[in-house]
């Protein structure tokens, strides 16, 4: 098999776009608002879930809430820049 060098591609943001060790997309949703936008979906899933089990529905209410307010959160820090196309 005949040696193969590849001329490094680096975008805006210093991210290396044809890694042939790495295939996966640079925007593939590793940013700020997607880690957001998973950290509140399963702390409420987690905090509801507890609610469930303990018989306190109120406590599953709050849970499924704050499932619930991650879905925005995650949006507008799209919108503000902190997406996966976003300057962070």
């Amino acid at each position: 098999m005949a040696n193969t060098t590849y001329e490094m591609e680096v975008d805006e943001y210093g991210r290396i776009l044809n890694d042939p060790t790495h295939n996966e997309s640079p925007s593939h949703g590793n940013s700020p608002a997607a880690w957001a936008l998973v950290l509140f979906v399963l702390v409420g899933l987690m905090v509801a879930a507890i609610g469930s089990l303990a018989a306190l529905w109120i406590v599953m209410w709050v849970g499924v809430a704050i499932a619930v307010v991650g879905l925005p959160v995650g949006f507008f820090m799209r919108l503000a820049g902190k997406g996966s196309n976003g300057d962070y």
